[in-house]
């Protein structure tokens, strides 16, 4: 991979006391691990909820979790918002909002046994002990429920936490205490890694008025209000990210009084609010690509004359990420003492890009396949996407996202609700998000939210038809090795004999930098007594081509 290489300081500074090789600050990553929550619990409707004939389906949104930090683990807490849709005794269709906490933690401790086995606590910043990042994507498998009175669930759901986090680090060793600077010298390398940022904004309040149409007499209940938050566009600026897009408000609604015998199916209305916000976050700055997604809290809709008035807030969470060049010691010694070395390999990320997108899914199937009448309509549908997959495509600089869409309908026919579930597999592909030269032998890794925004679903022929709106916030990186020297251990003096001269014959497999190691000679000395020019990279592969001997 080209994001890491050697380079040896220029030949002026070999042998300058004052030379001294940069202590960069890195970002590594810690560790990555799924962290799973099982939760069950009794619900008991509100007071003005009536009872529950049928449950029909449970669908669930959730916040960023929040994440504290202590001593040798990271808990995660956050919640479940859960949206009971059912049939009363009065067969109306009714939702139930409820919610649920769960809490994970991830033990750091294994992270920082291997972290002292490498010695990095005693020469340099462990990664565990500086800054954390974490990124963390939250999923929910398909809640089940079950009414065990008549006004009383119980709720089984899944919480699964893809946690990736990271730390900074300070790759190179201090051993400007032991030796003179002037008796040293080092073999620097360039290392092109990825640093992530992250933030959550404030909650950004939003309000929407609906005009009722005659025809409804201003006389509608609402069974049920969901909103998804789609990303248009997150800009970076120094230290802020731009969020914008809109809120997709999702009404279902039915008359408030509706006779006996009579039969009124209940209607779906959707809204756009648009929103900005400008979000800070630390580091950032114009050259960071971005992604962000948001998620709905407090959402409430109230009847008004002739409207129906609708608070809630936006949450917001950035991902921002960029590449930084640091100069590390990739390798050391003393011209003066025996030197012993020792060598870590970190794991490092290179980021290939950050984006917001959306695409639409349009499948069927066969309705004798879900054993579904022709009669049948649907009432109401939604769908949770699932992503399986990223692929790339170098020619055109191309992301592959593949994965599949669970659907959930609510249908009706004979005056009864009834439900069925579909899967559907999708695929995004997103143009030029790759840097010019990406390597097909590169592993893509991601993170990030594919969420369904919009969903609905219809009756075509022998068939149902299903069109989905699924948004996509994704942060996609290449995952890499650097080896960086860790520790220096130096013994006794070096002898030399006034005037002697030694005559090295290098092998195949030897470089500039070897020999100079070998015989503890200072680079500037060897490479003027051969009358060789120090190549860029002084250990590279060879760089002692058609160099027959070496006047050490």
């Amino acid at each position: 991979m080209n994001d890491i290489y050697a380079q040896n300081l220029p030949p002026e500074a070999l042998g300058d006391p004052s030379a001294q090789a940069a202590d960069p600050t890195v970002q590594l990553p810690v560790c990555q691990k799924i962290l799973t929550a099982d939760l069950s619990g009794d619900f008991s409707l509100p007071d003005y909820q009536p009872e529950i004939k049928r449950l029909l389906r449970i669908s669930v949104s959730t916040l960023p979790p929040e994440r504290y930090f202590a001593g040798d683990s990271m808990d995660l807490e956050g919640s479940l918002d859960y949206f009971a849709l059912y049939m009363g005794n009065d067969n109306q269709l009714y939702c139930a909002p409820l919610s649920t906490e769960y809490h994970m933690t991830l033990p750091l401790s294994e992270e920082r046994d291997r972290d002292r086995d490498r010695g990095r606590t005693a020469y340099g910043l462990s990664p565990l002990d500086g800054d954390l990042t974490c990124s963390c994507d939250i999923s929910v498998d398909p809640v089940s429920g079950r009414v065990t009175a008549p006004r009383r669930l119980n709720i089984k759901s899944r919480v699964k936490a893809d946690v990736k986090m990271y730390g900074t680090c300070a790759l190179s060793p201090d051993t400007s205490k032991e030796l003179s600077p002037a008796s040293i010298e080092r073999l620097t390398a360039k290392a092109e890694t990825a640093r992530l940022y992250r933030a959550v904004g404030t909650p950004l309040d939003l309000q929407d008025d609906m005009i009722l149409s005659p025809s409804d007499g201003g006389d509608v209940r609402v069974i049920c209000a969901e909103g998804q938050v789609m990303v248009g566009e997150a800009l970076a600026g120094q230290g802020t990210v731009t969020c914008r897009g809109d809120v997709l408000l999702k009404l279902t609604l039915c008359p408030s009084e509706v006779g006996d015998g009579e039969e009124v199916l209940p209607t779906v209305t959707t809204r756009r609010i648009p929103f900005s916000q400008l979000i800070e976050v630390p580091g950032v700055t114009p050259e960071c690509a971005c992604c962000a997604h948001g998620a709905c809290s407090e959402l409430s809709v109230e009847l008004e004359e002739g409207h129906l008035h609708t608070e809630l807030s936006v949450i917001m969470e950035v991902l921002s990420q960029r590449n930084e060049s640091s100069t590390y010691t990739k390798d050391l010694y003393s011209t003066r003492k025996e030197t012993s070395c020792t060598y870590t390999e970190y794991p490092t990320r290179h980021a290939m890009g950050c984006f917001n997108g959306n695409f639409t899914l349009s499948d069927s199937l066969p309705l004798t396949e879900l054993n579904i009448h022709p009669a049948t309509r649907v009432v109401d549908v939604t769908a949770v996407a699932y992503p399986e997959d990223l692929s790339a495509d170098p020619e055109k600089r191309r992301c592959i996202l593949t994965g599949r869409c669970h659907v959930h309908a609510i249908l009706f026919r004979e005056g009864e609700y009834a439900t069925t579930e579909m899967d559907f597999p999708f695929r995004y592909e997103k143009d030029g998000c790759l840097p010019e030269g990406f390597d097909d032998k590169w592993l893509l890794t991601y993170d990030g939210n594919i969420k369904v925004m919009t969903c609905r679903a219809r009756m075509d022929g022998e068939r149902i038809g299903v069109d989905a709106e699924i948004g996509v916030a994704l942060r996609v990186s290449v995952n890499d090795t650097l080896t960086s020297l860790s520790s220096v251990t130096y013994g006794e003096d070096v002898t030399r004999n006034r005037g002697e001269y030694v005559i090295c014959y290098p092998s195949s497999e030897d470089t500039l930098w070897s020999v100079a190691k070998r015989y503890h000679a200072p680079m500037t000395v060897l490479s003027a007594a051969n009358s060789i020019s120090v190549p860029e990279s002084a250990d590279a592969e060879g760089c002692l081509a058609g160099v027959d001997y070496l006047i050490v």
